[in-house]
């Protein structure tokens, strides 16, 4: 049997109480017999002194001296009158301690101690002690002229003194019992709940050993026990964020993983195609040599622009991976983002003249923000560079500027085919393009709007993009405004 604590506390407390009655009921009985021993010696001292006085009374009344013959005749009325008087049986005996006559039924006491006691000329009484009953028995020497005439022994019953003082024992013990099975029964109940919170913190300790973190203790006391419950569901809530921050942590890892070997993946594809075209038309010019000028001038114009292409990709990922570094320092210094705008406009307004693209600025003045100045010119670029790209020839590109609340808000709006909604959940991860073909065609990577986004949250901003189909896409830019000093 597996001794738990609460058996225990119920032991020990049974225990203590047991040995604690039991010493109680034990004093309690010596002390009442000894005190029924002292009332009875008290008495009979008492009685020695009236005795002495009855017998000579007894004889002095009837004028008889007392001698053993007068003793003799006169045994049986002083032994009835003496008794009446004071109480009890009287026996009158010979010096020697034996009945005057074989006949007297009532002196068949010999060899009692006390009655030996007194034919040695001594004083002596016993108690005897038998279920119920209680007796005592007082012997001592008659004498006349200093010589034993005979010995008289009083007799008397205590036993309703006894009988009081048993029933007291009884009394006492009932009530030991009573108190013994009430200290059992609180024991039990206290122990419970005492131990019914350590109960429930060992079933919630294997069942976290388990992996069960979702356990709770309702445990209300304000004792170590409950301070013990507190810091056990703290401990829990702790390792169950340390888990859900490592299953995080997992899974973020998991998804740089999967970014990673898809980036990788994404670069070996685009890589290799231009090499492709590269190695595919240098061969066919070695091979064919300047046979055939116009499809050497053909060739040379493909390896140059394939070549042109594979520099800005290299160029793009380049900077994508600096971008992405997280120790990448920025240059951060107040900007003016209206100026910058319109620098980044009059940069590309070269390149949308060549499809007879217009582009339209509305420009608060004066947008300063707090960032990288290059870094923030190359966002802008990138962006109206997008516009112009998958814009329709003959179109319009606006672009605007201005404050809205403690941000700073530009916007670039194009008119060209939109974007599907699969294509706008895509169109900021690495080496996505939605044009398919035509970005090809154009020199698109794929990777200016994932390095647009990174420059853009490294500046505390964000980037936004909603488009209709066969109607265009707008760009919304959001950085936060610098505080201006006066």
């Amino acid at each position: 049997m597996r001794w738990t604590i609460q058996l225990k506390m119920v032991a020990l407390f049974a225990l203590i109480s047991f040995i604690g009655f039991s010493a109680m009921l034990i004093i309690s009985y010596r002390v009442t017999e000894q005190n029924m021993y002292r009332i009875i010696h008290d008495d009979m001292v008492d009685v020695k002194s009236n005795l002495d006085i009855a017998v000579n009374q007894y004889f002095l009344l009837r004028q008889k001296r007392i001698n053993s013959a007068s003793l003799a005749s006169e045994r049986l009325g002083l032994a009835k009158e003496i008794g009446s008087s004071i109480g009890g049986s009287v026996m009158i005996f010979r010096p020697d301690a034996k009945p005057f006559s074989v006949g007297d039924d009532m002196q068949q006491a010999g060899g009692a101690p006390d009655l030996l006691a007194a034919a040695r000329q001594e004083i002596a009484y016993t108690t005897k002690l038998n279920n119920k009953t209680a007796t005592a028995s007082l012997a001592f020497p008659i004498m006349s002229n200093e010589v034993t005439i005979g010995i008289l022994r009083y007799q008397r019953d205590y036993s309703e003194l006894y009988q009081r003082n048993l029933q007291l024992q009884e009394t006492l013990k009932l009530f030991a019992i009573i108190i013994f099975i009430f200290i059992f029964i609180a024991s039990v109940l206290i122990s419970n709940k005492i131990t019914n919170p350590v109960r429930q913190l060992t079933r919630r300790s294997a069942e976290v050993a388990q992996g069960k973190l979702d356990a709770r203790i309702e445990i209300a006391t304000r004792d170590e026990i409950g301070e013990l419950a507190a810091s056990f569901s703290v401990m829990v809530n702790r390792i169950k964020e340390q888990i859900d921050v490592i299953q995080q942590e997992r899974d973020e890892v998991k998804q740089v993983q999967a970014r990673s070997k898809t980036f990788f993946d994404n670069v070996t594809h685009e890589l290799k195609t231009p090499l492709t075209t590269i190695v595919g038309y240098a061969q066919i010019l070695k091979d064919n040599g300047f046979t055939d000028k116009a499809y050497f001038d053909k060739g040379l114009d493909y390896i140059i622009n394939e070549s042109g292409r594979l520099n800005r990709m290299v160029v793009d990922i380049l900077d994508y991976s600096v971008v992405s570094a997280s120790n990448y320092a920025y240059r951060f210094a107040t900007v003016d983002i209206t100026t910058l705008i319109r620098e980044s406009c009059e940069d590309m307004r070269i390149k949308a003249e060549k499809y007879n693209i217009t582009i339209h600025s509305e420009l608060e003045e004066h947008l300063l923000a707090h960032g990288d100045r290059e870094k923030l010119k190359e966002v802008f670029l990138n962006v109206i560079d997008n516009s112009i790209k998958y814009g329709h020839v003959n179109s319009i590109i606006s672009v605007g500027a201005k404050r809205r609340q403690a941000m700073i808000q530009m916007s670039v709006r194009d008119r060209g085919d939109g974007l599907s909604e699969e294509a706008l959940r895509q169109v900021f991860e690495p080496f996505y393009r939605a044009g398919g073909p035509v970005s090809r065609e154009r020199g698109s990577a794929g990777l200016g709007l994932s390095i647009v986004r990174t420059i853009l949250q490294d500046h505390g901003g964000s980037i936004d993009m909603s488009s209709k189909l066969h109607e265009g896409t707008e760009v919304t830019i959001y950085l936060p405004e610098a505080e201006r000093t006066i």
